[in-house]
């Protein structure tokens, strides 16, 4: 049988937009604080990208009360996530030279969070998604929780709280909502949405923490409009949301030329981060000076997401981890 009749080239062309927004979103963080424009794009960036990517992964968890594929699913997060856990600790300490850096996998290392997160939120689904209005009660703890100062980066707790509900979203959402999605939401309006999100955004630009993006700040560490912070983290909700619907509007269901480098974004995902720590390392940012130089930037991230899309990064991949890890993870 030919598997390759059967991927669902949508949600290959949905991840792909995803990693590549990961990537450019990594790539550009160290200008943020420089320039105007990349912190906006940078900020609408963040305003769903990992709320989407991580309805992508609930939405693929739908056989999580499989008793014999659960168990494997599970060590298909978890050893990858101690793997290179190990191998950025290890980069950090012969390559980045960074100081007193410690091995440690109750702290996620930078990109590592999700992984752990995803662990975490596999283990619970089954449990989580049987308790009546089980995304309205996530999303309350979410909230309420942006109060307590001790939650924050332990086992990657605070993300994996704030993002819950939106891996939830898709556990529950069916292939029918998608369908509807894509076909009632004439392309206009999704990028009419988008671009309303994009303008205020721009209008706030100077008002906005972009840290309630991350979703591992307690609300006394963030900045708010002048309201009531759990206002701001529920607005993030519905931002993250708006958003997700306009793209999922506007992904194209069928196999274009780039499609097959969607079936590879693990491999993007876990080692993106040696390149871009290496940029900063050697002071390329320091080098960006004009709106062309911001162009290459941006360039460079998706340079970043074909080589590490490449058979032969894949096959390495596979051999560190597993050809189905490829599936579970991305």
């Amino acid at each position: 049988m030919n598997l390759k009749k059967h991927r669902n080239y949508y949600f290959d062309n949905l991840k792909l937009l995803l990693i590549i927004l990961v990537v450019m979103g990594h790539v550009i963080e160290p200008l943020i604080g420089s320039y105007k424009n990349v912190k906006e794009l940078y900020m609408f960036i963040y305003s769903f990208h990992m709320p989407l990517f991580i309805f992508v992964s609930g939405y693929f968890s739908k056989n999580v009360n499989d008793t014999k594929k659960f168990f494997p699913k599970i060590n298909k997060i978890i050893v990858p996530y101690i793997i290179f856990q190990l191998l950025y600790s290890i980069f950090n300490i012969y390559v980045l030279k960074t100081q007193n850096f410690k091995i440690t996998f109750a702290y996620p290392y930078w990109v590592m969070w999700y992984l752990l997160s995803l662990f975490m939120w596999t283990i619970i689904l089954p449990y989580f998604s049987k308790i009546k209005y089980s995304i309205l009660i996530a999303l309350v703890v979410s909230i309420v929780s942006g109060y307590d100062d001790n939650i924050g980066y332990y086992l990657s707790l605070s993300r994996t709280i704030t993002f819950f509900p939106y891996f939830l979203m898709g556990y529950f959402c069916k292939k029918e909502y998608i369908y509807a999605a894509r076909v009632y939401i004439k392309k206009m309006y999704a990028v009419f949405g988008l671009s309303v999100i994009w303008l205020f955004i721009y209008l706030m630009n100077s008002k906005i923490d972009y840290r309630w993006f991350y979703g591992s700040y307690s609300y006394s560490q963030l900045n708010g409009f002048g309201c009531p912070k759990f206002i701001t983290e529920m607005l993030v909700y519905v931002l993250a949301v708006i958003a997700s619907v306009c793209i999922v509007a506007l992904i194209p269901n069928k196999k274009l030329f780039f499609t097959k480098f969607g079936s590879r974004t693990m491999s993007v995902y876990i080692f993106h981060g040696f390149i871009v720590k290496l940029l900063v390392k050697y002071n390329f940012f320091n080098h960006i000076s004009s709106f062309t130089s911001e162009i290459l930037v941006v360039l460079i991230s998706l340079l970043i997401v074909v080589m590490l899309s490449s058979k032969k990064i894949n096959e390495v991949t596979n051999m560190i981890v597993s050809p189905k890890i490829l599936k579970q993870a991305s």
